[in-house]
């Protein structure tokens, strides 16, 4: 009889500015998903959407806790950041205040998440691109590399969408651990076996 794939559960926390793409992120995971009748919820502001998957020989339940842009939910982030096995920042390279908004997110965040992404997705006006779109970048790339974060660049929420984010989170989160092993020690990165 083969043995039963570990069934573990973790959260992922997704910030980011007013039409960064927080959402489309977290909508691109979700059709990656195995299950999709999977939940969906609203907690006072806080958008909550449980995705199942296969991730090599587990059974993965990932909440993905998408914060609002407001600043008002600023201060609950070390609150939700200190329980999320994983950070995904997402930043608009259009936003001229993408690379502030980030960092004031960061710093009242407080401690990074045992891992996590940034990802820029969207594009500027041709007029603009080239230099411009390389000026925008280097900071945002300088933050990830100072946060340990895996850096992701996407051209359009479309592309976003085809990016397999939800293999990309399970591989920062549970990677490590071989096939068939006890993903014990995934406890201290706020993982739990179900």
């Amino acid at each position: 009889m083969a043995d039963a794939l570990a069934s573990l559960s973790f959260q992922v926390l997704v910030i980011g500015s007013r039409s960064s793409g927080k959402s489309s992120f977290v909508r691109a995971a979700w059709n990656e998903s195995s299950d999709h009748a999977a939940g969906e919820e609203s907690a006072d502001g806080v958008q909550i959407r449980k995705v199942t998957s296969l991730y090599s020989t587990f059974s993965t339940v990932v909440d993905f806790l998408e914060m609002p842009a407001e600043d008002r939910y600023v201060p609950l982030l070390p609150h939700f950041g200190g329980s999320a096995a994983c950070i995904a920042l997402v930043v608009n390279i259009a936003d001229p205040h993408g690379h502030t908004d980030l960092c004031n997110r960061l710093a009242a965040l407080g401690a990074p998440a045992p891992c996590g992404l940034l990802v820029v997705q969207g594009s500027l006006p041709a007029s603009a691109a080239s230099g411009e779109e390389r000026r925008r970048l280097e900071p945002l790339r300088d933050v990830a590399a100072r946060w340990g974060l895996k850096f992701l660049r996407f051209e359009s929420l479309e592309q976003m969408e085809k990016g397999r984010l939800l293999h990309a989170v399970c591989d920062l989160v549970l990677g490590d651990v071989p096939d068939g092993a006890d993903p014990i020690h995934l406890v201290g990165r706020r993982v739990t076996r179900n």
